[in-house]
């Protein structure tokens, strides 16, 4: 602050005691205005920024929760749909995976039809805990609304009942569903902030009632807030801000800020303790008190010592200048204090010229601070301002503090975004001057601009996010007035490469020049977006039809199948496109985007290479498959799984010597479902594993019990998969069911596929003669049909080859098929083997296979697999 020091003079007049103490006491008092007024403006700038601060927490925190329950609504729905497609299944749920995020949410889906009877239930999520009561039934005519059950006073965990209603493609209200979410989720969610001692970030309903709050608070959860100011002062008013009130749970002043979450039925509340909320600004206001107390002692003391002297010393005109040195030293500490203030600050008179000015402003205008007094301030702020007129007057006139926030430009031209707090004050001259004090806040303007462009776009490549892209998609769709255009999800199945050699900035690096490589291969036409990891999309004009889009797939995948350099190293990225088509592929952003990913991931028709576009065929192929492995998951729990027994018979003596056991599933609605249909998809979904475990205990309890009834062993062999052949426990399961059931050693047979025995040979090896060790003889299934290599026969310690059915069927009909089983035969009893023909169904057949010395055969010829009942009777008789 510029302050002009005393004038020295060889004349002193005795100096009255009284102006001496009005002066003092000016001084002092101008001070304590300046320090309180830049006090004042601290403590109302503190609390105005963290009210802003808690207002964005609550923005992104509302955003958070409005994606996460339309990504709820979206499972709830899809996942209703599912039932009322199926019909009225018994409630117990199927896994229905919905992706990303939304099954670590979920629990429990629960669909009531239009009357409010139960139709079932759906649980997304693979590894869900202790399943919560069933829901309250719905009224039938119950609107969306989210309440919360089975609190735990304890914890304060409740359930979250999502409650919508279900409508058909015609409008009309087919029955409510309703997604019950673990409210422990949403609560380590909102701990992630960290709002101080007292803090809390709060999810609340419209009505007023607490659904979840972080940190926890077990005594609020389902109680009504409906009376607090949130409820009866701001949402009223509007439906985000932030205010200062007193906490409703504790009594404590504080501030809040709020959003209401898209949809309007939740609200978002986060709150800071007052104190929490100030404690900078308290030890700048400790550090002003003191500097302020220190400096008013100093001048007391200087004016008592100048009096004092002025007195004794009246006629001493050095000790007189001396008194005026220092007294002209403690206005330059004065001024040094003022000037080490960080904020600027500067006084006019009426005419608005500068009359004080500290060092942050002559920084911030760009001038030096001795040649500001006196100087317009319009001259020195580049430009008159009528806004920033009008509130001088206004302050001048009524003697109020104003605040404004406005734009101005600093002395290097670089707009700055800055609070203006204007006070009055009476100068030296009687006249009122202008205190004004700035506060910087273009920072946080920045800070706030890069929270909204997080929110459209992706922060590592600059591409639009995935809910830019859904909307983008959209509004395509809705402007495309029947034209056609088209989606393409691309996935680099071999990006992850790159951050587990060379790490994830690495990795970051590489989807950098993935974005780059895109950007320039997107036209005017096309937008590249980034969904997740390693997955694009585009939407792009079809309007040059399937060939253009095409052209557009085929360069696509040519670029990305180029190596990409990264740290001098070349990657091959293994791009996969998949192309969907609107109209015909979907009519809806949702439904265009999963078909384009469903025919990269396999479901579509492959145009060269890794490009495929959307086969409807296929898709519903799919859909009948993951059905289909949907009603088998529940298949063996509802028993609709059996065993039945084919004979297996002598060829010479056509005598009963054992039993193969066959499975097959009957369906409530489905009817008798073929083993060439379910034993597929229970391979390729690892649904084999329980079912063959399931397979092997009972063929063990029905062996036990025929060799019990009959006082001597039956023999029954019993197919094992390549996947059952791999697993570690199979070897204890085994002889768990051995020691169990009491199977006679040489009753239990276990049928193999070439197949399986050539894969990771040494292990099968030493499992086998494991097994074999367990007194369970080995048979190779489907003889001839594999690798057929000689070498494993001998290594292997079986005993039976079985020869498959397709070299049996043309027996008597076709020479080449009864030299190959003759050959098999012949190797077989060459190594001391038993040969089992199997799909014997004619006499002429047996007739060949008789004539070739074969040991047994099974066959429709002698009998059809046999239910346990059957069996029984047949061992009867043969007896």
């Amino acid at each position: 602050m510029h302050v002009p020091p005393p004038t020295a003079t060889r004349t002193i007049r005795p100096y009255p005691l009284s102006r001496l103490v009005i002066v003092t006491g000016g001084l002092i008092a101008a001070l304590g205005l300046v320090t309180g007024t830049m006090l004042y403006a601290s403590y109302h700038d503190a609390l105005r920024e963290q009210q802003l601060t808690l207002r964005n927490v609550a923005i992104a925190f509302s955003a958070q929760t409005a994606g996460v329950s339309q990504a709820i609504d979206s499972a709830a729905q899809q996942a209703a749909q599912t039932l009322l497609a199926r019909g009225t299944p018994a409630a117990g749920g199927v896994f229905v995976g919905q992706g990303g995020g939304t099954n670590s949410y979920v629990l429990r889906i629960v669909l009531f039809d239009s009357t409010g009877r139960l139709v079932g239930s759906v649980t997304p999520g693979k590894n869900v805990p202790v399943l919560p009561s069933f829901p309250p039934t719905p009224a039938p005519d119950a609107p969306r609304h989210v309440g919360i059950t089975d609190i735990d006073h304890g914890s304060g965990r409740g359930i979250l009942n999502c409650v919508q209603p279900v409508f058909d493609a015609g409008g009309n209200r087919t029955g409510t569903v309703v997604a019950q979410v673990d409210s422990l989720r949403f609560e380590r969610l909102y701990n992630l902030v960290e709002l101080g001692k007292g803090g809390s970030v709060t999810l609340l309903h419209r009505d007023g009632t607490m659904l979840v709050r972080g940190p926890g608070y077990p005594a609020g959860i389902g109680r009504s807030f409906a009376h607090s100011p949130l409820f009866r002062e701001q949402l009223p008013r509007a439906s985000r801000g932030s205010f200062q009130a007193t906490s409703p749970i504790n009594g404590a002043k504080g501030l809040y800020g709020y959003d209401l979450v898209e949809g309007g039925e939740l609200v978002i509340i986060t709150g800071m303790t007052h104190s929490v909320a100030l404690e900078g600004w308290y030890g700048r206001l400790w550090t002003a008190l003191a500097f302020y107390l220190l400096l008013a002692l100093t001048l007391t003391l200087l004016a008592w010592r100048v009096a004092r002297d002025t007195r004794r010393q009246f006629g001493l005109i050095d000790l007189v200048s001396a008194s005026e040195a220092r007294l002209a030293k403690s206005f330059d500490y004065l001024a040094s204090i003022v000037n080490a203030i960080g904020a600027p600050i500067w006084v006019l008179d009426g005419a608005r010229r500068i009359v004080l000015a500290n060092e942050a402003f002559a920084r911030l205008v760009g001038r030096p601070r001795e040649t500001l007094p006196g100087l317009d301030e319009r001259t020195v702020l580049e430009r008159a301002d009528p806004e920033r007129e009008r509130r001088y007057e206004a302050v001048l006139a009524h003697g109020q503090t104003l605040d404004a926030t406005t734009t101005m430009h600093d002395g290097s031209g670089e707009s700055r975004t800055v609070i203006q707090l204007t006070s009055r004050l009476a100068g030296a001259d009687g006249q009122a001057h202008l205190v004004n004090v700035l506060t910087d806040i273009t920072e946080r303007e920045r800070a706030e601009a890069r929270l909204a462009w997080l929110a459209e776009f992706d922060a590592v490549t600059g591409l639009p996010n995935q809910a830019q892209f859904w909307r983008l998609l959209g509004a395509r769709i809705a402007g495309a007035d029947g034209r056609e255009l088209a989606t393409v999800a691309l996935v680099l199945e071999r990006l992850h490469e790159i951050v587990d050699l060379l790490g994830h900035d690495a990795g970051d690096r590489a989807l950098r020049q993935v974005a780059d490589l895109l950007r320039g291969i997107c036209a005017e036409n096309a937008v590249a977006a980034r969904i997740r990891g390693a997955e694009f999309a585009f939407v792009l004009n079809a309007a040059g039809g399937r060939r253009a889009v095409e052209r557009f797939a085929l360069g696509l995948h040519a670029l990305m199948s180029k190596p990409l350099q990264v740290d001098g190293r070349d990657f091959f990225l293994g791009p996969v496109l998949g192309v969907a088509l609107h109209p015909q592929d979907g009519r809806n952003a949702d439904e265009l985007y999963r078909n384009a990913q469903g025919a990269a991931s396999g479901g579509g028709v492959e145009v060269d290479e890794a490009v495929h576009f959307f086969s409807a065929s296929r898709h519903t192929a799919l859909e009948q498959r993951l059905t289909l492995e949907g009603h088998l998951r529940r298949a063996v729990e509802r028993g609709e799984l059996r065993l039945v027994y084919q004979p297996k018979v002598t060829v010479a003596e056509e005598r009963v010597v054992g039993f193969e056991a066959l499975l097959r599933w009957t369906h409530p609605d489905l009817g008798a479902v073929s083993p060439a249909e379910f034993i597929p998809v229970a391979e390729r979904s690892g649904l084999i594993l329980p079912i063959g475990a399931w397979a092997l205990e009972q063929a063990c309890r029905q062996i036990g019990a025929w060799t019990a009834a009959f006082g001597h062993p039956v023999k029954v062999a019993v197919n094992l998969s390549p996947r059952q052949l791999y697993q570690k426990t199979l070897l204890e399961t085994v002889r768990r069911c051995l020691d169990q059931y009491r199977v006679p050693p040489g009753s239990l047979e276990l049928e193999i596929t070439e197949t399986a025995l050539m894969s990771r040979e040494r292990e099968v090896d030493l499992l086998l003669h494991a097994i074999r060790a367990l007194g369970v003889d080995l048979a190779i299934d489907d003889f001839g049909t594999g690798y057929s290599s000689l070498a494993y026969l001998k290594r292997f310690p079986v005993s039976r080859l079985k020869v498959d059915r397709t070299f049996v069927r043309d027996l008597g009909r076709d020479e080449d098929s009864a030299a190959i089983a003759r050959s098999i035969v012949n190797l077989a009893r060459g190594l001391k083997l038993k040969v089992v023909a199997e799909g014997v169904e004619t006499a002429t057949q047996l007739d060949v296979l008789r004539g070739m010395a074969c040991d047994e055969y099974q066959g429709f010829l002698f009998s059809k697999p046999l239910e346990a009942d059957d069996v029984r009777a047949l061992l009867a008789r043969a007896r």
